[in-house]
């Protein structure tokens, strides 16, 4: 019998620490959206895929996030996976506080932008897709508001390093996604065929039914567990309305 070939991926390290339930303490700074207002529908068309995969291939190589981790990044302000991320999750609270006030002033004013999105945005979940070792849902956002809120971003970062006195550095530090995405799942071992595996992705993937829903709110959030995987109500610092009516966040 002819041996598959060997696996090109490896696994996430933090994957493999989220699927036996633990995860090393994380401190990062994200701008991100679609977390607290993900359609539920998403959660049983993520299930559906998850189980066709695994009948199909025998292999639970593949770590699926759980719903309550859906988001959409817009920008990872503080990679947790950086020096200065590894260094403020070892620091006292005061310190923190005081790094996430300064992401606070340099976000309030691009949220006061006249530039900055002022109504709720339509998006749509596509097709999950697995083009590396990462599953993604890629997401089409018609009015571009998501790319609008990016530019401005990166105009303030621009700014002289002294006016936030913030340690910013592209793409070490802060990370801007060039496209609209979520990622759903994560390799926590090789697969024992790839091939296979990969091609059983796609054909239970190919059932997905697209999902449409409103990009209403940006949330200014800290990363306590790697991937999103915190509690809502203490992560979120500030909540950022695609609301005409108001030009200050919560």
């Amino acid at each position: 019998m002819e041996e598959a070939p060997a696996p090109t991926v490896r696994p996430d390290p933090y994957a493999v620490s989220l699927a036996k339930g633990d995860h090393p303490a994380t401190f990062g700074i994200i701008l991100t959206t679609l977390w607290r207002t993900a359609p539920s529908d998403l959660s049983s068309q993520l299930e559906s895929l998850r189980e066709e995969v695994l009948r199909a291939t025998g292999d639970d190589c593949l770590y699926f996030y759980p719903y309550s981790a859906l988001h959409c990044t817009v920008a990872s302000l503080l990679k947790f996976t950086s020096g200065l991320g590894k260094h403020l999750a070892k620091a006292d609270e005061k310190e923190q506080t005081a790094y996430i006030d300064k992401w606070k002033a340099l976000v309030d004013k691009v949220y006061s932008h006249k530039d900055f999105p002022r109504k709720p945005a339509k998006v749509t979940f596509q097709r999950p897709e697995l083009p590396g070792t990462t599953a993604i849902i890629l997401i089409e956002n018609q009015g571009k508001e998501v790319f609008q809120i990016r530019d401005l971003l990166k105009q303030e970062c621009k700014e002289p390093p002294d006016k936030y006195h913030l340690q910013i550095n592209i793409p070490e530090i802060t990370h801007f996604p060039n496209i609209v995405h979520s990622s759903v799942a994560r390799f926590k071992s090789p697969p024992k065929d790839e091939k296979k595996f990969r091609e059983a992705f796609s054909t239970a993937a190919a059932k997905w039914k697209p999902v449409t829903c409103e990009l209403s709110e940006i949330y200014l959030t800290v990363e306590t567990v790697p991937y999103m995987h915190m509690d809502k109500s203490s992560a979120v610092k500030k909540t950022y309305k695609l609301d005409e009516k108001s030009t200050k966040s919560d």
